[in-house]
């Protein structure tokens, strides 16, 4: 996860972010991003004299995929804010005036996939995952939500039971936590990145909040998670240098 591709705000222009359909190219901005002030921000501006030293309003733009064989369409929409800057310059011994822009997504639709996904992963999951990458900038306790679900999905795609002795003692239907307990049970060592995420998820569903860094923290925990449960790269590591040590770094045998 190249984790300083994802804020809440990008200063100047937006990122070129990894198509979300073939994985291959990258999203170029086609054309000028369209940015319309509200009449009561202009207003606003011309009664407090700082009308054409900034702005604030909203933003649309188009972004297409670089790869000749995908030309994917993704949609972009916004706010922005826009601020004169002045700078002295030194040399002509006059004073020189620059805009700068920042943008905040709130919406990229097909969002970009924020973490690596195993091929392996199933389309029950992948699902959910999807959907919390589109509500990163919409909705973050949505997002916390959706990355919940996905937890329950992934559990299901591991065969983790979803009915079985609780807790207490009794038979029932297993909670989150539960769940999760049972999985340390088996494929030990993802507990506590679990439960992390489990815990964001469950304020932004109860509270209706979330915090955007630790959404991030939970995208880059479930990566080595998936990692390691899904395309079980380790193992596959692991039973490579068992090879090599079975053989004692001897070419195999043709």
């Amino acid at each position: 996860m190249q984790r300083d591709l994802w804020r809440k705000s990008y200063g100047g222009s937006l990122p070129q972010f990894t198509c979300p359909r073939c994985g291959k190219g990258k999203l170029v901005k086609q054309g000028d991003l369209i940015k319309q002030e509200p009449r009561h921000v202009t207003e606003h501006l011309e009664e407090i004299g700082l009308s054409g030293q900034m702005s604030d309003g909203r933003f649309v733009g188009m972004l297409i995929c670089s790869y000749q064989f995908c030309g994917e369409v993704v949609t972009v929409a916004g706010g922005y804010t826009t601020r004169e800057e002045v700078h002295w310059n030194d040399d002509a011994d006059v004073p020189e005036r620059y805009e700068f822009s920042k943008y905040y997504p709130y919406s990229i639709r097909p969002a970009p996939v924020v973490i690596e996904e195993p091929e392996k992963l199933g389309a029950e999951a992948k699902k959910h995952l999807r959907k919390a990458y589109e509500l990163l900038w919409n909705d973050c306790a949505a997002c916390a939500n959706r990355l919940r679900i996905f937890a329950e999905s992934l559990l299901d795609q591991l065969a983790v039971p979803r009915q079985g002795k609780k807790r207490n003692g009794k038979n029932g239907e297993l909670d989150l936590s539960e769940r999760i307990d049972a999985l340390e049970v088996t494929r030990p060592g993802h507990q506590k990145a679990l439960n992390a995420l489990r815990y964001v998820g469950n304020v932004g569903s109860h509270e209706g909040e979330a915090d955007f860094d630790d959404l991030l923290d939970c995208f880059e925990y479930l990566e080595y998670t998936l990692i390691e449960l899904i395309d079980e790269r380790r193992a596959r590591l692991e039973a490579k240098a068992d090879d090599l040590l079975r053989r004692k770094g001897r070419p195999k045998s043709k």
